[in-house]
């Protein structure tokens, strides 16, 4: 369902809407394709790759922020900025975590939790969209959730024994927010349905 989803997402909105040339969207889109070699290069990592890792996935955060803020400063809020975004992040932080998780460098559990939330929020999202003709914006707690859940992924990859306490502790922090920003989503599906029966 989400492979015909995201086949059908994109011959809309590349092929028939020129929201898709936006500067921030082009953006986002290069985020998402700057996923691809970061978790090559996280599976066959070398000593020297480490640093080049650290620096393209920097680069990523970077374009999370520069998107929205382009977006808003040059008035090109877009439906598909609307989804390129979020779908970027929860593509780029589930692949990279996985991409952890097969190294042996990031926890089982931690994986799940990130991975079960991000995928609801997927499913429910296509369904509002495809069935509703609702979108629902990401949320200030929802953004804060995956900006811990990035400085997990970037503390571990620095692996420095030195911010061994600061990465436990933003795992404990990345948990709270994942729950917190969660409850705050479905509360929104929930409505959003209703008011769309109504």
């Amino acid at each position: 369902m989400i492979v015909t989803f995201l086949a059908d997402f994109i011959f809309w909105h590349v092929h028939l809407n020129k929201e898709f040339f936006l500067v921030p969207n082009l953006i986002s889109f290069a985020r998402l394709l700057l996923t691809i070699p970061v978790c090559l290069l996280i599976v066959n990592s070398y000593e020297w790759q480490n640093t080049l890792i650290i620096g393209l996935v920097l680069c990523m955060y970077l374009s999370d922020l520069l998107d929205g803020y382009l977006a808003r400063r040059n008035s090109q809020v877009s439906e598909f900025g609307k989804i390129i975004d979020p779908l970027a992040d929860k593509i780029a932080v589930i692949s990279i975590s996985l991409a952890l998780l097969y190294i042996g460098k990031l926890p089982l559990w931690f994986f799940i939790i990130i991975a079960l939330r991000d995928i609801l929020i997927m499913a429910f999202g296509i369904y509002l969209n495809n069935i509703k003709d609702i979108r629902l914006m990401s949320n200030y707690p929802g953004k804060a959730a995956v900006f811990s859940i990035g400085l997990v992924i970037l503390f571990t990859l620095i692996d420095n024994p030195a911010l061994s306490m600061l990465t436990n502790a933003l795992y404990f922090v990345s948990i709270l927010l994942i729950l917190y920003s969660s409850y705050l989503y479905f509360r929104r599906y929930l409505e959003a349905v209703h008011g769309k029966a109504d």
